[in-house]
């Protein structure tokens, strides 16, 4: 998260003299890395999951902890794209004003032929002055084309990295979506496991009152036999 704060701090800079482009690519490099390797933990994680038995509470408690980790690495994806496209915008804005204040008339007219008044002296001063001049500009162009190449290969590295980060936040977003849907499948199974649970409960209470009145009844059955028993003992022996 450290490293993330200082990209954000360092990207969102304007100013054409406090700009690090070197620190951003290897912080960015070293940023995208880990949430690829977050993203494969993740998912080695979830088909851990899958192929294990556990009962339906604890796969359901594994589930919801996979989402949340989906979800919060999701989410810091989506931070980090948004900081890489601020990125990208001030890095073409710095062009622009580049560009703007490179190319003005003192640039033009360091170009122009020199002055055709004065002796063959003052001319040969001229074009050595000019010759000069010229070469100086020269460097300062090919300087400017090497300025504008390191940011167009910054920019197509910034851009690249938002498209795959634009496809690891898409991935996880299926996953996630699967997760819930496993989650909800786990929650119904649990209640109508609980319901099933319970109608089996009412149906060995039901026995067992069936049971007890039907023990009571043998007993009194068995009362009644006996005083026949005694009775015809009694009055009939």
């Amino acid at each position: 998260m450290s490293l993330f704060v200082c990209v954000l701090s360092v990207a969102k800079k304007k100013s054409l003299f406090d700009d690090r482009p070197v620190e951003i690519q290897e912080l960015t490099y070293i940023i995208k890395q880990s949430i690829g390797q977050l993203n494969e933990q993740i998912a080695q994680l979830q088909r851990s999951q899958s192929g294990s038995k556990r009962r339906e509470q604890e796969k359901k408690h594994s589930d919801n902890v996979v989402v949340s980790l989906q979800s919060k690495l999701a989410n810091m994806s989506k931070e980090f794209k948004s900081v890489l496209e601020v990125r990208t915008q001030n890095l073409k804005d710095q062009q622009e004003r580049r560009e703007h204040y490179s190319t003005g008339p003192a640039l033009a007219g360091s170009l122009d032929a020199p002055s055709s008044s004065g002796g063959a002296g003052s001319i040969a001063l001229d074009l050595t002055g000019s010759n000069y001049q010229q070469m100086q500009q020269m460097q300062l162009v090919d300087k400017q084309d090497a300025y504008i190449r390191s940011r167009e290969d910054a920019v197509t590295t910034i851009e690249s990295t938002i498209v795959e980060l634009g496809g690891i936040f898409q991935q996880l977003g299926t996953l996630i979506h699967e997760q819930g849907q496993m989650v909800e499948r786990i929650d119904a199974n649990i209640e109508e496991t609980e319901v099933n649970i319970n109608l089996a409960h009412s149906e060995i209470a039901k026995y067992f009152e069936n049971i007890s009145s039907n023990r009571w009844l043998m007993i009194k059955i068995f009362a009644v036999l006996i005083v026949f028993f005694i009775v015809f003992v009694v009055f009939f022996a």
